[in-house]
């Protein structure tokens, strides 16, 4: 018996901990909480979204490509780049893009994180979405996908849904546009597809050239296969921005907890 517990022991602690480690990082679980990853199948419609921005150089390029292809996308931004470049956003929302909440400052360690840095994070960048755009987000996509019950503390209290995807480029890592259409092959009925416009505000030297240069390739790739892009807030029936009254009901019992 000592035997056996000595050797179960240690392959149960490695298991449980390989579950808690996908339960945290995989897009679509919903071990901790209800997430979105994907829409209702039976429109033959799929949603584009953004990460990161908005940054100069990519993000007005990215709007460019879909201005001109008459395509709306979702946009998840990055508090302190809104701050630092709020005329990108004013583009974003006046070009008819939906705009979600993705942090204040994407920190990478979000998995060690409590519940009142979420929800500091996450009120701060609603706080600046809307000095910006005057709406707030009902949508929070957390920094890499990463979740905890702390996570989903913080976006129940402050009245989101999150939203992760069901593919992703792998562009916020160097890639090439040929790389990219690889991981988008055999596209499928209401998938959410994750690229990146921005660049975390914390890093310098980056490049959205390969996102900027497949958009096209992507567009064009949708239109043969008969998928329409579509706003998150279509593709998935939840409602876009918080209602006034209510923003300020969530806003003001978060601040008081």
């Amino acid at each position: 018996m000592i035997a056996t517990t000595a050797i179960l022991g240690p392959a149960v602690g490695v298991a449980g901990f390989a579950w808690l480690t996908y339960a945290t990082t995989a897009p679509a679980c919903r071990f901790w909480g209800p997430v979105l990853s994907r829409g209702k199948a039976g429109g033959r419609r799929v949603a584009v979204t953004f990460d990161d921005g908005p940054t100069p150089g990519a993000t007005d390029a990215i709007l460019d490509e879909l201005r001109d292809a008459g395509v709306a996308a979702s946009f998840f931004v990055i508090g302190e780049n809104v701050r630092r470049h709020p005329d990108l956003l004013r583009r974003v929302h006046a070009e008819g893009h939906l705009v979600g909440n993705h942090s204040y400052n994407h920190s990478h360690f979000g998995v060690v994180r409590r519940r009142p840095y979420w929800q500091r994070e996450i009120l701060e960048t609603d706080a600046a979405i809307e000095a910006t755009i005057g709406v707030r987000p009902a949508m929070y996509r957390p920094p890499c996908g990463v979740k905890t019950w702390h996570t989903f503390d913080a976006i129940r209290e402050t009245g989101h849904v999150m939203v992760n995807w069901s593919r992703r480029a792998i562009d916020g890592l160097p890639t090439t546009p040929q790389r990219i259409m690889r991981r988008f092959g055999n596209l499928r009925d209401a998938e959410i597809l994750l690229l990146h416009d921005g660049v975390e505000p914390n890093i310098t030297g980056a490049s959205r050239q390969a996102t900027i240069d497949v958009l096209p390739m992507l567009l064009e790739q949708l239109r043969h296969e008969k998928l329409t892009p579509v706003r998150l807030d279509d593709l998935l029936g939840v409602s876009a921005y918080q209602s006034a009254g209510v923003a300020a009901e969530l806003v003001g019992a978060a601040a008081a907890r």
